[in-house]
Parts: C-alpha cells; structure tokens; sequence
C-alpha cells in the first residue's frame, strides 16, 4: 500500500486539517456545535495519521475532503454536530472504511477501535504506556458494518477531588480509551472539551454555604438569624454544635430558596464550565431533621429527592429568564454520609425525570472480599438490597454507580480489583446501572493498577468483554516474555488485599478507622471488628497471610527483574553512541520499557508490604497490651519500631494538598497514616518506665 487517503467532508480539508486540529482555543463549543466538530474530526485525522504512519510501511497519507476512487480511503463523518454519544459504526466501502460517529466524540472513539484493530494499545498516560504493533504493509478492516454502542452511556469517568490533579496526557489517555467525563480543570480545559468530555463539579457545597458562623447582611450569624433552618434533632432541641451534623430542613422555603439562589451563583461563577453538578448533602454519618414537616415528605431520600426538585424547578425558571446562560444536569447522591443510601418510598418528582438528572450511588464501605451480588457477605447484602430499592419506584433517574478504588485509604498501595471489576460492573448494569464514576483516580505511579484503569474503562464500554482474551493481551503486551510470572504477582496481590476495607475503608468499624483513633494507652476493650474480623485474632492471622502473599509476590518480581537486567543487557551497545539496526533499537526499547515497568511494580509492593506489616503488628500489639502479654507486647512492639524506621527512610512521591491546589512528598510512614498513633503509643511506653 503505498497511497492512503484520510477524508473530512470540509472544504480545504487537504491543507487546514492539522490547522483546525488545534484551534479549539476560539470555540465556544457550547453554542458553536459545527466549528467544534470540525475541532474533533480534524484532531482524529491527526491521530489516525500519526499511529498509521508509525505502523505501516513505506505509506504516503494524505488529507482530502472527497473519496477517491484512485485511492484507499478511510472516510470521517459526523451524524449530529451537538450530541456527545459515544456511539460510531465502522462500515466497509468500495474504497476502504467509513468511520461514522453518532456526536464528534464517537468519531473519535471510532478511529481509536480502528487502530486497534491494528494492533495499538494505549495502557497508560504518555508515550510509555503505548504499546505499538509490528511494522506492517497493510491494515486490518472489519468484515462488515458494525455499531458500536457503550454499555454504560451516562458516562465513564473519575472523581479527582484535588485541584492540583490535572494533567494533558490523562485526558487524551481517556479518549483513547472511551472515558468521557472528569472535573473541570482550568489548563486544560480546551483539550478536553475538544475531546469531547463531559465536565463536572460539585460534592458536599452546603457546609460552606450553611456555616453556622456566617455573617449575615443583618450582622448577625447565620445560626442566631435562622436557626430553624438546622435540621432538628430526636430531643427536639436545636443545638449548634449538631447544626452541620444533621442534614437541614427542607421543609423551610426560605431556606429552599437561599440554596438555590446561592447555587445559581455558583453555576454562573465557579462552576460555570459544568455540565453536571453533584449536590450532595452534609457528609455527616448522622441523621435527618425530625421535624413534622420533614417527616411527612418521607424518608431521608425522599426528603433530598424534594429538595432536588425544588432546585430543579428554580433553575428551570432562571434558565427561562436567562439568569443562567447554560443547561446542567444535578446529579443527586445515594451515599450513607448524606442518609440518602436507601430508596426513596415515594415517587421520584417528574421534573428530575424530565431533566434527566443522575443518581450516583456510593457503597462506601462495600466489601471487595467478595462480589457485590454475594448474598452470603452481609455488608455487600445491605448495598445490594439497598441499590435495589433505588430500582422499586418507577420511573427513576438514570443510576450511576461510585465505586472506591483508590479512595483516600487506599491511595499508592498495590490494592487490585481485578475480580471484582470484571464480575460487578456487569452485574450493576443487570440491576439497572447506566455510568460510573470512582474515587480518586491515581495521576501517578500507577504500577500494577495500570490494570484496574484499563479493565475498568473497559468493562464501562463493552460489560461482555471476553475478559481471560483482555487479560492475556494485556499481560502480553505489557511484560513480554515475562508476563505468566508477573500474572502471578497480580494475582498474589490482590488476595493478599483482598480484604482492604476491613482494614482501611471509611467507617468507624475498619482497623485503620479504630487504630488511628486510639490514644496508645492500655485499652480496656478489644477492636470492635465486624464484617469478616470476627475480633483482633481474625485481623492480625488475616494480616499476616496476606504478609506471606506479598512476599511470595516480591519474590517473584525479584527473580524477574534479574532476568530483564542480564536480557536488557544483552540487547543494549557497549558503544553510547553506536547506531544499531532498527530491530535492535525496537528490542532495547522493550527491554528498557520492562525493566522500569517491573522497578515500578516493585517499589509499590514494598510499600504496600511495609503497611500491611505495620497495621498488623499494632493490631497484635493493641491486643496484647489490653491482655498485659507481656512477652507479646514486647516482641510486637520490637516490630512496630523496625517497621517505623524502614517506612521512615522513603517517599511516596506524590500526594495533594487539600482544598487549594499544592502538591506534597510525604514519606512512606506518614503516607500509611500510622506515624501519630505509634507515637501516642511510644508516649504511653515511656510513661510506664517513669
């Protein structure tokens, strides 16, 4: 093949192309829907060029704005200028492939399957994480028309809750890989609308708003003007130090339209960018106001839902009287901290059905031990039958899940869900699921959760993935002659995590959760463990399996990244500055490439083995001060101390700072959120010798 035209249906495409790729700084691709697609469609020509060019031989490309007969084509087209699906056809013509995409951001994911039908994968952000296929002299073509449709439409992203989590390689890294909705973040902006992402921005904004000590226009504070606004406890006696514990009364119509006319000030400053909003309530883990009023609108839900719709109902108006320049979608939480986990008993309000407003729902402290559809785990049950119920009243707004695989308690250890993602998200889409979002996405050092990004945005797009093919690629692709072994580290890490919520999910009953709030002294009382921690016994013989798992797995990248140093070696010139044949630079790149995917892997699981360690041993040694075990106490302590020195002696390299934007370096010992309570208990130690 020598001869191979890319064709946009514009005039002047054979020139401008590269030109309109990069013009998105002058859309305003709300109102300018065929400049916009012009946008996207020029910058997929760009990417089909590119990648073409890298794998086939000897190939003149060239951009036209009309099918040649002469010559193979691969024709670009748009159905609907304004719509962002993600659906797109490939269908076989006379002269090549037409890619068809139902809105700009399914032609885009129409050109990514087309390349990797030829054999691209892009495994992670940058220029590292792409894996390139064998140099050929002709392309891949489908056999026939075929459609391609998302298994969860309402869209495929993460939640990034830092400002300073931004990153230009991320967003195209999601393109590429049919992920289509993220925060807004300012510096790069531009490149994701032109991608054709979905922004959002919200979470708990009441807080703020209903601080009990804000000045008011009158002078007063805000608790002193409205206290009745405040949710009302079960004494029936309002107390400010309870004012943002109990989630407000709804029932109070000036109350109602304070919110909403502060909410519309957000959504024509800082959230103007949005295109969905989360508004949640207090995160409060607490209850919802008794009042008469509240109760006789229903439970804790239908309280919210009724809230909803009002907010609903006055940013309908203000769109009618232009106050707001914008259409946004609510996306309203099912979530345990707001007491909106469970169902609403009543029905939905229509007008959140007609806005197509969301739901997300948060099984925050679901167990990763077992599959969410398990009915033999009681803490998965309650989520289960809770989601359900979400399900009972119908017509319901489209149900978006929230999982948490790298929420904050979790964040750079080497905690894998690869079970768990390939049997829940098919099941949450059997209940009735429609998108997916997660805490928090990792921007860095992603090691072996590589996986769990990718199968994750994967099994968003197509449920019925032939998962053990996506795997074998994957471990193939990733590790080369390496990949049965480092398969089995995988393995070994995610059954030695397996049980990663009863040890550091959010919650008061997680071992974290109680070891960080214990004050070091001789405790009275044993961990109050549930779940699968009957007690301390269960916790610390599952700690130290799971310390077996890890080192087996460190054996094994051990012994691996011996074997890729001598390979790489061989491959590499004695000479700095030799050319070497193309093979040869091909086979260094690779080698090169294993050797600092498996470092990677490696720093990782000596981190998440050091936090394992640490946990158990204060685990055993909590248990054995309360039983004055002496010997135990000693020996464990010994540990403890050993384990506070290693973890003391590196960094986990990056973490954000909170609510501002700012990075930090914190070392390993800080990061496991273990170095106060050893240093309360060392306190406590050093009382007893005086």
């Amino acid at each position: 093949m020598k001869d191979l035209l890319i064709v946009l249906s514009y005039d002047g495409a054979e020139k401008m192309v590269p030109t309109w790729a990069q013009e998105e700084e002058s859309i305003n691709f709300r109102r300018e829907h065929e400049r916009a697609t012009r946008n996207t469609v020029s910058f997929a020509a760009t990417e089909l060029k590119e990648h073409l060019l890298q794998c086939l031989e000897g190939v003149n490309i060239q951009y036209g704005s009309k099918v040649d007969s002469a010559r193979l084509c691969l024709e670009l087209k748009v159905e609907d200028p304004a719509s962002k699906a993600g659906e797109f056809s490939l269908e076989p013509i006379d002269q090549g492939l037409r890619i068809i995409g139902c809105g700009r951001a399914g032609l885009l994911y129409g050109v990514y399957e087309f390349l990797r039908m030829q054999g691209w994968r892009w495994y992670a952000p940058g220029k590292e994480g792409i894996i390139a296929p064998n140099i050929s002299s002709e392309l891949k073509f489908p056999e026939k028309k075929t459609h391609f449709t998302p298994s969860m439409p309402e869209g495929r992203g993460f939640d990034l809750q830092f400002l300073s989590k931004e990153s230009a390689e991320l967003w195209v890294w999601m393109a590429r890989n049919r992920l289509n909705v993220g925060p807004y973040r300012p510096l790069t902006a531009l490149l994701a609308n032109k991608l054709g992402m979905t922004f959002k921005n919200g979470g708990h904004v009441f807080e703020k708003m209903l601080d009990p000590d804000r000045i008011m226009p009158s002078g007063k504070i805000l608790w002193d003007e409205h206290r009745n606004w405040y949710g009302l406890p079960p004494d029936g006696i309002h107390s400010k130090e309870l004012a943002l514990k109990i989630q407000f009364c709804v029932s109070q119509d000036d109350l109602v339209d304070f919110l909403c006319e502060g909410l519309l000030g957000y959504l024509m400053g800082k959230w103007k960018t949005a295109d969905r909003v989360d508004i949640w309530g207090f995160d409060t883990w607490g209850s919802t106001c008794g009042c008469e009023a509240c109760r006789s609108i229903g439970n804790s839900t239908d309280q919210n839902l009724y809230f909803m719709s009002k907010l609903r109902s006055y940013l309908n108006e203000a769109r009618r009287e232009d106050r707001l320049d914008h259409d946004v979608q609510l996306i309203m939480c099912g979530y345990e901290g707001t007491c909106t986990i469970q169902g609403p008993e009543k029905p939905v309000p229509d007008n959140l059905i007609q806005a197509k407003d969301l739901m997300v729902y948060y099984p925050i402290r679901r167990c990763y031990a077992h599959d969410f559809s398990e009915k033999n785990c009681e803490i998965n049950l309650f989520y289960h039958d809770a989601l359900e119920s979400w399900f009972n009243n119908q017509p319901t707004p489209p149900v978006i899940i929230g999982e948490y695989y790298n929420v904050s308690k979790f964040e750079d250890l080497p905690i894998l869900f690869t079970e768990r993602i390939t049997q829940d998200i098919p099941h949450y889409h059997a209940m009735g699921v429609r998108g997916a979002t997660y805490m928090h996405l990792p921007m860095v050092n992603w090691g072996m959760r590589t996986l769990t990004q990718l199968l994750y945005a994967q099994m968003l797009w197509d449920i019925e993935t032939d998962v053990e093919t996506f795997l074998e690629d994957y471990f193939e692709n990733w590790y080369g002659p390496y990949a049965s072994e480092m398969r089995r580290v995988y393995e070994l890490a995610e059954q030695a995590w397996a049980y990663s919520a009863d040890w550091r999910a959010w919650g008061p009953r997680s071992v974290l959760s109680q070891i960080l709030d214990w004050d070091g002294q001789k405790p009275e009382e044993p961990l109050q463990l549930d779940n699968h921690f009957v007690n301390t016994d269960g916790a610390v013989e599952n700690g130290r399996r799971a310390i077996v798992m890890m080192e087996q797995a460190m054996v094994v990248v051990n012994t691996v990244r011996l074997k890729n140093r001598e390979e790489a070696a061989r491959h590499k010139s004695l000479a700095s500055d030799l050319t070497v044949n193309p093979v040869e630079v091909r086979a260094l790149e690779k080698f090169d490439r294993y050797t600092k995917r498996i470092a990677e892997d490696r720093r990782s699981l000596i981190y998440g083995l050091d936090t394992m360690k640490v946990m158990t041993e204060l685990t055993a040694y909590h248990e054995a001060l309360r039983v004055r075990d002496v010997n135990e106490t000693i020996s464990t302590w010994e540990k403890i101390e050993e384990l506070e020195d290693a973890l003391d002696s590196y960094y986990v390299p990056i973490d954000y700072e909170y609510p501002t934007p700012g990075l930090e370096s914190k070392d390993a010992l800080t990061r496991t959120q273990t170095r106060d309570v050893i240093v309360r208990c060392r306190k406590y130690r050093q009382s007893q010798l005086t």
